[in-house]
């Protein structure tokens, strides 16, 4: 099953074999992840740290790494959107935005306006919504210029 990375463009995106459930990364006892390895779209874990080839739309998986390690993206919040039918493209990417918008400063520490970041959304498709009743948002966050991060943003006041 794939999922929307909304604003990415053109491919699909799968990391190491991982499929979209699978978490091969190594953790330790509180749930961080101490060794790299393919992280299906449904086992993104808040504060997990990413990366994400150029260039994607659809997604089953992605790289994830120790935060200490260089990133791309980092996720800080998940939530499910509400309702049986799918209300449409423009509506899911809306409440998408909107809920990552609204969960921003509890994680980050400042307002998304007053931030030097930026996030993204990895948000349910059509045939995710319909066909495995899908409905779960991952916000991630990353820099404007695509620079790298290093280190958790939680709490960081960037």
């Amino acid at each position: 099953m794939k999922r929307l990375i909304a604003a990415g463009v053109v491919a699909v995106a799968a990391f190491g074999g991982a499929s979209a459930f699978d978490d091969n990364t190594v953790r330790d006892d509180s749930g961080s992840i101490v060794e790299a390895g393919g992280l299906g779209a449904y086992a993104i874990q808040t504060g997990d740290c990413l990366n994400v080839p150029d260039d994607m739309t659809l997604v089953q998986s992605l790289e994830a790494v120790p935060c200490s390690q260089p990133h791309d993206a980092e996720a800080y919040a998940a939530f499910d959107q509400t309702g049986t039918d799918w209300p449409g493209e423009e509506a899911v990417s809306e409440a998408s935005w909107f809920g990552c918008y609204d969960r921003w400063e509890s994680y980050v520490g400042i307002p998304w306006d007053d931030s030097e970041l930026d996030f993204w959304v990895l948000q349910p498709t059509q045939e995710t919504w319909e066909e495995g009743d899908d409905r779960e948002v991952t916000c991630a966050l990353a820099t404007v210029d695509g620079s790298r991060l290093t280190g958790s943003m939680r709490g960081s006041n960037r």
